[in-house]
């Protein structure tokens, strides 16, 4: 409401402008008496002018104000060009009005407003951490998307027994935990390999096709998870290239700058059935879904851990060698932490970034509207010192045009301020609002993920 009444406000301002503005410009000279022509009479004398070719300066208008530019800049005439404007003030016609006068002087010393006008303009309060501005309304931050893709070996050797039990089963416990340990928000899947058919070669072909999701890209829930692990136990050969390769397209809808891809590979063995694991987790890691491989080799040989290392290494992730529960289960642990704390890091740049463009558009905003007022106030001193050139030099029509000339110096300067003194605490209550419903929205994703990792 408050911007509608300003907007009718201005409005009728700018109607009684222009009123003004036709009835100056329509003044007429008084007409001469008719005089008997005879063969010896001369034409009438004719009445300069200069006061009706003078162009009618604008009053109300902010937009017309801000185009005007005087020859002189308030503020810093020299000695010399004071002298020119005395002279300005000399030429000027007798019998002036207010409006006339008015329109002089700024001829001479309008403030030059116009580049601050247009920079105080493009200010956009709008505080974004997408990527896009939004034309309208308030846009919270996109949250980040946590992808986790679990990639199990399912082959023979994982019914071997470690420290703490069976590798399969220890597996899958500890896959369990980690899965419900994720940021709320997060998504995870299952994909499971060599789970069909024996390690004989009769079975070789069929078992390195077994290739499959358990569980789909989704939220964790933790009884459907649990039935998914039970589906399968240890089988045949290991086509960890295949599944590293069906992971990229489990993920290929997967992208954007607030997307975060992993995959993680549990297993005990070496590729074998002749794909090449280095070169699908090179792949994966540069294509546009950015995955990182990492790959937990559980109870692996000297020549299985240099293979594993080196996917890792081409997945741009990480490799680590566990041989019993306990260093299986505190390996997770450590990754879960660190998908944690670069999680609550982007949640932390985000409220830098809604700080520092809060405070940038805080001070374009003060800046220019000081600016704009200093000139403006700087150009109505200057002119309210041409009063007395114009009065003493007696070229004001009476008192009243005397009057007229200092209420428009007030008007003009007055509506230039009170302008973008209403833009400015516009466009900063969007920005306040903005930065309390961003900071709130980040603060509560921070709340929530603490409580869901116990912190």
């Amino acid at each position: 409401m408050k911007w509608k009444l300003l907007g009718g406000a201005l409005s009728l301002l700018m109607l009684a402008g222009c009123s003004e503005e036709e009835s100056a410009l329509s003044e007429k000279t008084e007409p001469k008496q008719e005089q008997p022509q005879t063969e010896a009479a001369a034409e009438p004398e004719k009445e300069p002018k200069e006061k009706s070719e003078i162009p009618q300066a604008a009053i109300h208008n902010v937009e017309e104000i801000v185009k005007e530019k005087g020859r002189y800049v308030p503020g810093h005439t020299t000695a010399a060009q004071k002298e020119e404007i005395l002279a300005e003030i000399e030429k000027a016609p007798e019998g002036l009005t207010g409006e006339q006068a008015y329109s002089i002087a700024v001829s001479l010393l309008a403030a030059d407003i116009e580049e601050e006008a247009r920079k105080f303009k493009a200010i956009d309060p709008v505080i974004t951490i997408a990527s896009e501005t939004p034309e309208d309304g308030i846009v919270l931050p996109e949250e980040e998307t946590v992808n986790v893709a679990i990639l199990l070996d399912a082959s023979g050797s994982m019914g071997g027994e470690v420290s703490g039990g069976q590798k399969m089963k220890l597996a899958k416990q500890a896959i369990q935990q980690y899965a419900s340990d994720l940021p709320e928000g997060s998504n995870v899947m299952l994909r499971v390999y060599g789970h069909k058919g024996t390690g004989t070669d009769a079975d070789k072909e069929m078992s390195c096709e077994s290739n499959e999701v358990v569980y789909e890209l989704g939220a964790y829930d933790e009884q459907q998870f649990g039935k998914s692990l039970e589906q399968f136990s240890p089988a045949g050969w290991t086509p960890l290239a295949g599944a590293i390769q069906a992971a990229q397209q489990d993920l290929q809808g997967q992208k954007g700058e607030h997307v975060q891809n992993a995959v993680y590979v549990v297993s005990d063995g070496i590729e074998t059935c002749g794909g090449d694991p280095v070169a699908a987790a090179a792949a994966l890691s540069e294509s546009d879904i950015q995955a990182e491989v990492n790959i937990i080799g559980f109870d692996v040989d000297n020549e299985g851990q240099k293979q594993l290392e080196a996917v890792a290494k081409a997945g741009k992730g990480q490799y680590k060698s566990v041989y019993s529960e306990s260093e299986l289960n505190d390996f997770l642990k450590q990754e879960h932490s660190r998908l944690y704390l670069e999680w609550m890091a982007w949640s932390n740049d985000r409220t830098l970034e809604i700080m520092e463009q809060s405070n940038d558009i805080n001070l374009e905003l003060m800046t220019y509207n000081n600016d704009i007022y200093g000139k403006s106030l700087a150009a109505k001193n200057e002119m309210d010192f041409l009063f007395y050139q114009f009065k003493e030099l007696e070229k004001f029509k009476g008192e009243d045009a005397e009057q007229r000339y200092k209420e428009l110096l007030d008007i003009r300067h007055e509506t230039i301020a009170q302008y973008f003194d209403q833009e400015k605490e516009r466009k900063d209550t969007i920005r306040k609002e903005m930065k309390e419903q961003l900071q709130e929205k980040v603060n509560k994703m921070k709340e929530e993920n603490q409580k869901v990792n116990g912190s």
